[in-house]
């Protein structure tokens, strides 16, 4: 557990000391806090649009979890498999007293707290800057809430993208790759009747389905255990390739 612990370390330290991935987290704050002005400015200038109804954090929220946390998710997860396999430095990963199974769950644990940092972030800035513009906010508890139950539907995203990024050797194909794939299998929900309702990525904004009352109980039970299927299959087929590759 241990060794753990101090590669996951490890593995956060290499995300971080490319510039990049520090300056997404800015970005993010940036375009939270820039959109909250925009609304405000419309809500004060249009009374005609009723914004009473809607939480400004929930709606960066969804656009976060549907467009940005995909491209930053694709950028960690081939940073950290494909970019190390090409540049041969798993190697040396490899040479330290851990298994590959630890390391293989070390880099996924990296990914998810990049994840979960720029999450924090997006809400943090997005709520700040409702309370500073006086924009409606709705329940802070339902917005912690919202935020807190999406880290779920972006976990499997990882280990989905962490399953893809195992066929490539090069770090730009293999982002590019998981773009399209993306990108098709979200047309793909838009054309097949019935699709929408059974691929994890239609749920990555899950917030919007709970409720506090009981009535969506038994859509959500099914919804969970459907992503914790997806979930254990990309986990171990991805961990397959990983532990047979030859480096």
């Amino acid at each position: 557990m241990n060794n753990i612990k101090v590669n996951t370390i490890n593995e956060i330290e290499k995300l971080f000391l490319k510039k990049k991935f520090i300056v997404f987290i800015i970005i993010m704050a940036v375009i939270s806090f820039l959109s909250t002005f925009f609304i405000s400015s419309i809500q004060s200038k249009l009374i005609f649009i009723a914004m009473g109804s809607i939480s400004f954090p929930l709606v960066i929220l969804s656009m976060f979890t549907n467009v940005l946390l995909p491209l930053f998710v694709f950028m960690a997860a081939s940073e950290l498999f494909a970019a190390e396999l090409n540049d041969k430095a798993l190697k040396l990963v490899l040479i330290r007293p851990i298994s590959r199974f630890k390391i293989f769950i070390s880099k996924i644990l990296a990914i998810a707290f990049y994840v979960c940092l720029n999450l924090f972030v997006v809400f943090l800035s997005s709520t700040i800057s409702c309370l500073l513009l006086h924009v409606n906010i709705l329940s802070l508890q339902h917005i912690i809430f919202s935020y807190t139950i999406d880290i779920i539907p972006a976990l499997i995203l990882i280990l989905f993208t962490v399953f893809i990024v195992q066929f490539f050797k090069s770090s730009s194909a293999s982002i590019i790759s998981c773009i399209l794939i993306f990108i098709g299998v979200k047309v793909l929900s838009l054309f097949i009747s019935g699709l929408n309702n059974i691929l994890f990525t239609s749920y990555l904004n899950w917030y919007s389905l709970w409720s506090f009352g009981t009535n969506n109980l038994f859509t959500v039970i099914n919804i969970f255990l459907m992503l914790l299927a997806y979930g254990i299959i990309f986990f171990t087929i991805g961990y397959y390739i990983f532990d047979k590759r030859e480096i």
